[in-house]
């Protein structure tokens, strides 16, 4: 058994969550923490046993993965998940954000159309517009504070020529965990419009109340498929900055492949690998029990937010250890709201808006840290609520 109601103080190390907040005064101390993507959760020992029987070899240099690590992609996913990934089809480069930038640069021509559900991963805005492709918006419908899929909208837009499509599965930041009709819908029209589908899919072990599948799975659209994962998130290792890569055709995986070679990307460390062989082959419990410790943060965030702040939207939340909160009752922007909260609650929140414009008045919620810390968050929350809402 993992202890995760442990609080753990990240100061004084190099977390951007804990040391680089929004600078409101000059300094960032004394905010808890509840924005960037990565937990306060310990890793799993199995993990720590590998850096330090590492760290017995005296040389750290290049790094490129053996093929045991790629093994112990394959067989996490088969394992957990039921897809049984090629290892020829991976290769292990430095990030996501950065592959999906590439695949842009490769495969779409300049100033063609990407499509992508809004809101979303806010980097996804600037891996279209930095790669100098047109940005469009497919807005998923929302009703009775749940997210779907508006395939009328979807399908009109590949219609009108879109080249690639960026999905977030499971979607960050609105917690859907997409089944596998909305999935295979996605992929089929994908297919029939002839266009990249380009799947991030790195919170794929936080599918908390219906089980993630991978688009993988939907062999039809293979030939334009690039699937995006890492142990970032999964294992609360995103310091590693490491990614794998899967990508089912040959053709597509070889020019992919050139774009990161040609600009001297290297593979990540030595470390990374080693978090990797570890993390895959061993830590399927550790994972097992950080998932029913978030659930339980999730019904805490539930139950406060109903008895004491009743008018705060909560989105459905199926997946992940982000929430997604409707604070529109505060009268106040996002940007207001999060410099509300840091300046005069002590608390730092992501900034809604960033998501997508029509999302003014939500914040995202980080909820992967011990209860203890989650309660003190909720309790500075609801101090802002009752100044403010009335």
């Amino acid at each position: 058994m993992y202890d995760f109601d442990k609080a753990i103080d990240r100061t004084g190390t190099t977390s951007i969550k804990w040391n680089f907040q929004y600078d409101f005064h000059g300094k960032a101390d004394g905010l808890l923490p509840y924005w960037i993507a990565d937990t306060d959760f310990p890793v799993a020992n199995e993990i720590i046993d590998a850096f330090k029987k590492r760290c017995e070899h005296p040389v750290f240099g290049y790094a490129d993965p053996l093929p045991r690590t790629f093994e112990a992609v394959q067989g996490w996913w088969e394992r957990r998940h039921g897809w049984k990934p090629e290892t020829e089809w991976m290769f292990m480069p430095c990030g996501v954000v950065t592959g999906i930038y590439f695949a842009l640069e490769a495969f779409v021509p300049k100033g063609g159309k990407v499509l992508t559900f809004t809101p979303v991963y806010d980097p996804f805005f600037a891996a279209v517009k930095n790669s100098g492709h047109t940005l469009v918006a497919c807005p998923m419908d929302h009703k009775d504070n749940y997210y779907t899929i508006n395939f009328e909208k979807f399908e009109e837009e590949l219609k009108n020529g879109v080249k690639a499509v960026i999905f977030c599965n499971p979607h960050n930041p609105v917690g859907r965990v997409w089944t596998a009709e909305e999935l295979e819908k996605v992929a089929d029209l994908c297919v029939k419009y002839d266009a990249y589908l380009l799947s991030d899919e790195v919170h794929c072990d936080y599918g908390l109340t219906r089980p993630y599948t991978p688009m993988g799975k939907f062999t039809q659209v293979h030939d334009k498929l690039i699937v995006y994962t890492s142990m970032a998130k999964s294992f609360n290792l995103a310091g590693l900055v490491s990614a794998c890569i899967i990508v089912p055709n040959e053709e597509v995986r070889k020019k992919l492949r050139y774009e990161f070679d040609s600009r001297w990307m290297f593979s990540p460390t030595d470390f990374a690998f080693t978090a990797m062989d570890a993390a895959y082959n061993h830590a399927d419990q550790w994972m097992d029990e950080v998932c029913e410790y978030i659930k339980g943060n999730v019904a805490l965030v539930n139950q406060f937010c109903a008895e004491k702040m009743p008018k705060i939207g909560v989105t459905k939340h199926e997946g992940t250890f982000l929430m997604w909160l409707d604070m529109s009752c505060f009268g106040k922007t996002s940007t207001e709201l999060t410099s509300i909260l840091a300046e005069k609650y002590g608390i730092a929140v992501g900034d809604g808006s960033h998501y997508d414009p029509s999302t003014e008045g939500f914040i995202r919620f980080n909820i992967g840290c011990a209860r203890s810390v989650l309660q003190k968050g909720l309790e500075a929350m609801e101090r802002c609520y009752k100044d403010l809402v009335k």
